[in-house]
């Protein structure tokens, strides 16, 4: 046995003879009760009956379940225990999961209060072995950094003290720990030390008088008990030093207790940080009417490692780096051998030059198509990654979500939450197919086709069983946020085949061909259940007595004139009675058949999928205004809001702002403000309208005169110096009268304060008049001598606003500097501009140029017929207004229980009781949610 260099127990003596320093005194000290707090990481085992011996006592998890006992002393059946690790106090806290009555196990029942565990000060995390037999605690106290092993036979009273423990001193401060196998060879051989052979003996596993056993405990019992012969190795990161070391866990755990000698490493592995050239850049598209991004290469930079979290499985680990843009993998087949392979590499698509950095990794058990995702959290961004780590994988990028431009909500390639997320954690649950022969679980995935194996899991006609939201069947992830909820994100819901549509169609975001009368949930959308997605809290329907979760709006569209009144519809479709028009776009080839719905309230209207306007009764009614919801993504309606769409409205961004006004000659001016920005608030000039129509097909000429019409259009808002200043005694070139004729005042004003925007940049717009001056009129600069207040309006369009979302653009400054639509094609449907078709021009299909489409809805405006010509009866301020309905809620619980704050760090899964167990380090101690109810059984504080 290994004898004690450093020793623990003078240091627990020198704090002794602190604590009864001269001072006596015979007023009784009141000693308040403790109680677990600030808890940290958690760890569990399944024991048996108290022994002496680790083999008669511990046994792997798998034969402990969810049974409970009257009492702590009962042993009918094995008790799960779990060990949680109090950073504040340098303790871990035994619980009896067992039983409810004093499953907080007080090690000290003699002395008032809760006594638990003590280790070393500043636990960062524990781990216990497969078997049961030990649990081992990193400890980060300044000075006393190292590693505890605790022996299952002493956690269960018996007064230990801090020297009671194998323990040994690490170089520095210890992050995390894992425990991997070093497997016994093909003749059950072990080798207990890295540079010793198979089946060779091991110098220090003796101890005792007879020098026949281990002290503690021994190991290889332990991985036989587990099912994989072997060797344990501790796995132990030491982020200062930008690596982890690899120690036999049997040769600390025969270590003397008390004694603190320095570890012995068998291995250190250093950490690389080696990126890969990145691919070449693609082709700019050479075309004036978008922006290109531009190329980053990362990999010119010089990174050291900082290993953050870890996990492990399948022989291979995976660690976190909080200074590095990668997810370090190492292969541990040979855990005295670790070989590191090439890296993870974190990325942003929103942000592409940004250093993309983790703190938590989690891996997923296997899919039934037999894939493996690791998730990572982005300490920057607070958002969780994606990975795709099977085999048979191509890529080391996070993930991307197909179809993304259909909600520019989240980014491409993670999903980002309302509050960041502290830890993660991926769990495969409710396995409830049986095999009769065998007893085994056989998980299937729901079959939305009746008579078919997996039909039995179908929702039911009441909604009242089968596959729901909160009937979590297949592997899900569980996201625990600052604020202390817990977000569900569907890996692989084996449910998701029967939710959705009954008529299956592309409009609804379904991939497959097209199918019809399926035994489905009759969800309005395929994406209700979507891998690596948020998971929606409630079924989305729209039906009394259900829900009423499906996108819409609260009441149908109304019309205002430029006075705030109503204007009305004819109920006849055929007749314009000179008022714009509304109305949803028409889908493409869906067939007589096809049913189109919009909800408006509590009513599921029908519309014509012909028309666009509401059917009644099988009768075109034109008596209202409409629109077409986009079904396809349910996660892109983010909000209820409210939205108007106002003729030549006014951008916004741009109230209470004051710019400098240049006359640069020959009718052209410039607006200068370096706080405008104009391009992030979605300025279209008239050189990007024109390139764009170019870029559709247009001719140059006809182009720019389109565009002349079409662009964005300054209007100045100031007011001229009031009549009796001294400016005007000064000026040859005007007077106030004439001014105000040619220019009238901020609340009547004329058009000859509108000026075309030409082109734009984050901080300069050129202009031109809208209109030609009349003879003789003012110049703009000596009636507006000084800053000028301004509005940015749409010309001759409607300019779509929500009261949430504001104006949805992709307008960006490109390499020139001037104002451009992106071309990322992820961003198409941030969309804010409408044009007019023609009054006479009928419904208007999707795709077509005319039609809106934005991440929410979809519709064309119709002109109102003029008297006089073919002009349009629309005029500036004229409006829409509508408001919104059924926005996405995502499956959330709480591990919040009162007022008080929380602080979540660590979230595991029991398997077997099937609960998330949340640690908290402020008041909440230790939370248990049942995934099958989806709330809280039981907390310990």
């Amino acid at each position: 046995m290994k004898r004690a260099g450093r020793s623990l127990l003078g240091c627990c003596a020198a704090l002794l003879a602190a604590s009864f320093a001269p001072g006596c005194t015979d007023t009784p000290v009141s000693v308040p009760i403790r109680a677990m707090q600030a808890a940290g990481p958690v760890s569990f085992v399944c024991l048996d009956a108290p022994s002496d011996s680790v083999a008669e006592t511990a046994l792997p998890l798998s034969d402990c379940s969810g049974i409970r006992t009257v009492s702590t002393d009962d042993y009918s059946v094995p008790h799960l225990y779990a060990l949680v690790t109090q950073p504040l106090r340098g303790e871990v806290v035994v619980i009896d999961l067992t039983t409810d009555v004093n499953a907080v196990i007080d090690q000290n029942p003699s002395t008032p209060g809760s006594n638990f565990l003590p280790v070393g000060a500043q636990p960062t995390d524990i781990a216990s072995t497969p078997g049961s037999s030990a649990s081992f605690v990193t400890v980060g106290a300044p000075g006393f950094e190292g590693i505890f092993a605790l022996p299952s036979t002493m956690l269960r009273g018996g007064s230990p003290q801090l020297s009671s423990w194998p323990s040994c001193a690490l170089p520095a401060a210890p992050g995390e720990i894992v425990i991997a196998l070093d497997p016994a060879d093909a003749d059950g051989q072990t080798r207990p030390a890295c540079n010793l052979d198979y089946g060779a003996a091991d110098p220090d596993s003796t101890c005792g008088p007879d020098a026949t056993t281990h002290c503690h405990g021994d190991l290889s019992v332990d991985a036989i008990a587990a099912g994989h012969p072997g060797r344990y190795k501790l796995i132990v990161s030491l982020p200062s030093e930008g690596g982890f070391a690899v120690i036999d866990a049997q040769d600390l755990l025969d270590t003397e207790a008390g004694a603190f000698d320095a570890c012995e490493i068998e291995r250190w592995v250093p950490l690389q940080v080696k990126l890969p050239a990145p691919p070449p850049p693609p082709t700019p598209s050479g075309s004036d009417a978008c922006a290109d991004a531009d190329p980053v290469d990362l990999s010119a930079e010089s990174y050291s490692a900082l290993p953050g979290g870890f996990t492990a499985d399948d022989g291979l680990l995976y660690i976190a780096d909080r200074n590095a843009p990668v997810i370090h993998r190492i292969d541990l087949n040979d855990p005295c051998a670790p070989v590191e392979l090439p890296p993870l590499l974190p990325t942003s698509t929103e942000d592409p030059g940004r250093v993309v950095t983790t703190s938590r990794v989690v891996l997923s058990p296997l899919t039934l198509d037999l894939k493996r995702f690791l998730y990572a959290i982005d300490i920057v961004d607070d958002s969780i990654m994606m990975f795709d780590v099977s085999d048979d994988s191509l890529t080391r990028a996070p993930l991307e979500r197909p179809h993304a431009a259909r909600n520019p909500y989240q980014p491409t390639d993670r999903v980002r939450f309302i509050s960041p997320p502290r830890d993660i954690i991926i769990a495969q649950h409710q396995h409830d197919e049986v095999d009769n022969q065998t007893g085994a679980s056989l998980p299937v995935r729901c079959d939305p086709t009746d008579d078919k194996p997996g039909s039995g899991y179908q929702t039911s006609p009441a909604f009242d069983s089968g596959a729901g939201p909160t009937k979590l069947r297949g592997l899900f992830a569980f996201a625990v946020l600052a604020s202390g909820d817990i977000v569900v994100i569907d890996v692989d819901d084996y449910d998701a085949p029967c939710r959705g549509p009954k008529d299956q169609h592309g409009l609804f975001g379904c991939e497959a061909p097209i199918q019809s009368d399926l035994s489905s949930s009759g969800e309005f959308t395929c994406q209700v259940s979507a891998p690596h997605q948020l998971r929606a809290g409630g079924y989305l329907v729209q039906q009394e007595g259900v829900a009423s979760n499906q996108p819409g709006v609260q009441g149908l569209p109304l019309l205002f004139g430029d006075d705030g009144s109503l204007l009305e519809l004819d109920p006849d479709p055929n007749i314009n009675n000179g008022v714009p028009r509304m109305r949803a776009t028409v889908p493409a080839n869906v067939g007589s058949e096809f049913v189109f719905t919009l909800t408006s309230g509590s009513t599921l209207e029908t519309l014509d999928s012909t028309t666009g306007l509401l059917n009644t009764a099988g009768t075109t009614d034109g008596s209202a205004h409409t629109l077409a919801f986009n079904l396809e993504d349910p996660r892109a309606h983010i909000l209820d809001q409210s939205w108007t769409v106002i003729y030549e409205g006014a951008l916004p961004g741009f109230g209470g702002r004051f710019a400098e006004l240049k006359d640069l000659g020959n009718g052209q001016l410039q607006l200068l403000d370096v706080g405008s920005r104009f391009c992030s608030h979605g300025v279209m000039s008239q050189n990007a309208v024109a390139a764009q129509l170019v870029e559709d097909g247009l001719e140059p000429e006809k182009a720019s005169k389109q565009a002349a019409e079409q662009a964005d259009y300054v209007q100045l808002t100031s007011d001229t110096p009031v009549d009796i200043d001294a400016y005007w005694d000064q000026q040859q070139q005007c007077t106030f009268n004439a001014c105000l004729q040619t220019y009238g005042s901020s609340e009547t004003p004329r058009e000859a304060r509108d000026l075309r925007i030409v082109e734009g940049t984050e901080d300069r717009l050129d202009l031109v008049r809208r209109l030609t001056p009349e003879s003789g009129a003012p110049s703009l600069k000596c009636c507006f001598p000084s800053l000028v207040e301004f509005r940015v309006r749409g010309g001759h369009q409607w300019i779509v606003t929500g009261s949430s979302v504001g104006l949805l653009h992709h307008v960006v400054a490109n390499d020139a500097g001037v104002c451009r639509p992106t071309c990322d094609p992820n961003e198409a449907l941030l969309n804010g501009r409408v044009l007019e078709t023609a009054s006479d021009a009928g419904p208007v299909g999707d795709g077509d140029p005319l039609a809106f489409h934005n991440p929410f809805f979809r519709f064309a405006i119709n002109a109102g017929a003029s008297d006089v010509g073919a002009g349009s009866t629309s005029v500036r301020d004229m409006r829409f207004e509508l408001d919104t309905q059924g926005a996405f809620d995502p499956l959330t619980m709480t591990m919040i229980t009162s007022d008080s704050n929380v602080q979540p760090t660590s979230v595991t899964y029991l398997d077997a009781t099937g609960e998330l167990v949340v640690s908290d380090g402020s008041l909440q101690g230790l939370t248990f949610i049942k995934l099958s109810s989806l709330a809280i059984t039981r907390q310990y504080q």
